[in-house]
């Protein structure tokens, strides 16, 4: 039996990717299987968001150089899309491609390789195995050239997702038995900005409430993509997790505007201001860029300033990573290393301050927690807290849950019966 592995670095988009490539191959005859497990094809979906996420798609294809068993290995993605000439000299790897349908380049593979599947091994997979939330790609594609970020390149322009297309896909992931679907996207608020009136993300969600699914989740959102109408239905449904993704990247308006942001700090804190009047426990996480060229210590202490005003739930910070081809990456003015790793740290430690302080509001308070790890139980609420549990629960089981204590980074709970 041909026999298959797929790595997938990045994003919850190339998650979703990972997932229509593996249901592809199953429906050819193939089988999915550990990479350690001696595939014949071991794939990597690659990312090129940082020097570091390219770094690792190479390595982890190199380790596979070392077994006993060579694969025919696959570099795919982002990575080769966004530079293919830099990808290509990696020579040890067999076939290396930018994006494809995954027909395509599973015809490719079999076509290079000349491993073929059987034809009476053709199979259903159901997706997302291992996981108890499902996401779901509803649209592709950026246009907005931030000038540190390579994903327009890597990506390319917008498109949207049919409507009946995306209640085909709700449909599957709720025979599946999943209860909670993350809409995501390269850019999730440009969705239907290529099609009629009729394709909005607003639309989109009215659409799927309709349905029985418990959780309604949305990814990355921009500031000014928040529309009143969005904020109206996360009020009114409960289906519709109160939590909202807004990347700030920097609370300074001179950096933000060398970024290539097309918002001030002040707008974003009057916005966040005005969300939460509408949707009170809202939960707004948010990325942080870090060691910005030209970023001075007064900009950064402007940005920790905006982060403490906002208090936002959850922060992930990230350092500057330079991107070949992008305006960002050949400006003069960079920030060395140690002082980025200063700054990194401190707004963490900033982060966990306020992720406690937010926490601890719902400290004694019932919140609907889906159950999603082990080693302790964990799980996370609508607003995106995370609670851990004393006893034993499967994976995917809604459940009522008290916050007892703050612990590590969320609650500690126990089910209310």
């Amino acid at each position: 039996m041909a026999k298959v592995a797929i790595f997938t670095l990045g994003c919850k988009a190339n998650q979703y990717d990972s997932e229509q490539l593996k249901k592809e191959f199953v429906s050819r005859g193939w089988k999915l299987i550990d990479e350690q497990a001696d595939p014949d094809v071991f794939l990597v979906n690659s990312c090129a968001v940082t020097g570091e996420a390219a770094r690792q798609s190479r390595q982890r294809l190199r380790k596979k150089l070392q077994g006993r068993h060579k694969p025919f290995l696959v570099l795919y993605g982002c990575y080769p899309q966004s530079y293919p000439l830099q990808a290509g000299k990696t020579s040890e790897i067999d076939l290396i491609t930018g994006r494809m349908e995954p027909a395509a380049l599973i015809d490719r593979i079999e076509e290079v390789s000349g491993i073929k599947p059987r034809p009476e091994n053709r199979g259903e997979l159901i997706p997302f195995q291992g996981r108890t939330r499902a996401f779901l790609k509803i649209e592709e594609g950026c246009e907005s050239f931030c000038s540190y970020c390579i994903v327009p390149r890597a990506r390319g322009g917008i498109w949207s997702k049919p409507l009946a297309d995306i209640q085909k896909e709700v449909d599957e992931l709720l025979h599946s038995g999943f209860k909670e679907i993350v809409l995501t996207g390269i850019h999730l608020g440009y969705y239907g900005k290529d099609r009629d009136q009729n394709h909005s993300l607003e639309k989109v969600i009215r659409e799927i409430l309709k349905t029985s699914l418990p959780r309604l989740r949305l990814s990355s959102l921009e500031i000014n993509e928040v529309s009143p109408e969005l904020l109206e239905l996360m009020a009114a449904e409960n289906a519709l997790c109160p939590h909202l993704h807004l990347p700030l990247q920097s609370g300074s308006n001179r950096v933000l505007q060398m970024m290539n942001r097309q918002y001030s700090a002040q707008e974003f804190m009057e916005k966040t201001t005005a969300y939460r009047k509408v949707v009170p426990e809202v939960g707004l996480t948010t990325d942080i860029m870090v060691g910005f060229p030209g970023e001075s210590r007064e900009d950064f202490s402007r940005t920790v300033e905006v982060v403490r005003q906002i208090g936002f739930s959850r922060i992930h910070v990230f350092p500057f990573s330079p991107r070949p081809g992008t305006p960002a990456a050949r400006r003069n003015d960079p920030i060395p290393g140690p002082e980025k790793k200063r700054r990194s740290l401190f707004l963490r430690e900033v982060g966990e301050e306020l992720m406690k302080r937010f926490n601890s509001h719902f400290l004694k308070r019932q919140a609907e927690v889906l159950v999603e790890g082990s080693s302790p139980v964990q799980g996370w609420s609508p607003n995106y807290i995370r609670y851990y549990l004393p006893d034993q629960y499967p994976p995917g089981q809604l459940l009522q849950v008290q916050g007892e204590k703050i612990f590590q980074d969320g609650l500690w709970g126990k089910e209310v019966q």
